[in-house]
């Protein structure tokens, strides 16, 4: 009979993180559907039914789904690849569907401003991805992996609290004088100093362009180098292919602002729209972390 697990260990708190995020975004959406419902100075548009049935049906899949059982049971790994393959369709099928039919309104813009829906998304999409890079440190026997996983639990925390300025978006302190006269924005962060602003979006792409090519070539370079321990740490690093649905036009989409192309676009892309480049990486990461996760926990399982 399997010994029951306690509520502390990983596997556990990762499918209880799953449950969280998708109840408090289901009572989001509703909440906010509703004080826009009552409010005479907000009309509600067909976009916001769209959205209210959206944080109905997250919050049924927060209490009917075992993510636990989802995530970690047999099979997990190709679940999760699957699940955040067709996640990623239709999140891009939807910005892509919001573009062409709300990309010129003033709530369109405004969702990509500091302090708006996508940058909270992107916010709370990092700091989960931190919390469970960290737990997917202890599933894993491997030093190196854990290190690495440690340090990209690390990286993931403060790339998330500098997309809120370490909450000084939602307190609104004011800026020290230090960083007033550097920092492009007046914020309290550092992708926002002058040199670092100018280059953060190449710096984001070229991020990603590594990680398109690392899980394009893994398993070629993995065969070429044969068995061993090297070969080991690549396919255990390797994002899986079905997470390309995120990184390529996230890539894509960042390289072509920041290399002025949407100049030529008559409109139709513009500044301020890395904001979505940055959630679609976001959103990737959370993919990666799971699928790592899961397999983790599988193959400390399968060693005993």
């Amino acid at each position: 009979m399997l010994q029951k697990q306690k509520w502390t260990e990983p596997e556990v708190l990762i499918g209880g993180l799953f449950t969280f995020l998708l109840c408090t975004i289901g009572l989001a959406l509703i909440a906010v559907f509703l004080v826009k419902l009552v409010s005479n100075s907000l009309q509600v548009a067909l976009t916001d039914f769209l959205l209210m049935a959206l944080g109905s049906a997250s919050l049924a899949i927060s209490i009917n789904c075992n993510f636990k059982q989802l995530i970690f049971s047999a099979g997990g790994v190709r679940r999760i690849n699957i699940i955040f393959c067709r996640l990623g369709f239709f999140l891009s099928g939807m910005l892509i569907s919001i573009k062409l039919f709300a990309g010129g309104t003033n709530s369109y813009i405004r969702s990509l401003e500091e302090g708006g829906i996508v940058e909270w998304s992107s916010f709370v999409l990092l700091l989960s991805s931190a919390c469970i890079l960290f737990l997917s440190a202890s599933l894993t026997r491997d030093r190196v992996v854990r290190v690495i996983f440690c340090a990209l639990s690390a990286c993931a925390f403060v790339i998330g609290m500098e997309e809120m300025s370490w909450g000084q978006i939602l307190f609104r302190w004011d800026t020290p004088a230090s960083l007033i006269s550097i920092n492009a924005q007046g914020e309290t962060n550092l992708h926002n100093i002058e040199f670092i602003h100018g280059h953060a979006d190449l710096f984001y792409g070229c991020t990603l362009a590594v990680i398109i090519a690392f899980s394009l070539l893994a398993k070629k370079n993995a065969s070429s180098i044969g068995e061993g321990s090297m070969s080991e740490l690549i396919e255990k690093l390797a994002p899986p292919k079905s997470l390309l649905v995120f990184f390529l036009p996230a890539c894509i989409l960042v390289l072509c602002l920041y290399l002025d192309i949407h100049e030529h676009t008559n409109g139709f892309t513009f500044k301020g729209e890395e904001e979505l480049a940055e959630m679609l990486g976001a959103f990737g990461l959370l993919g990666y972390t799971t699928s790592k996760a899961s397999q983790f926990a599988i193959m400390k399982r399968n060693c005993g």
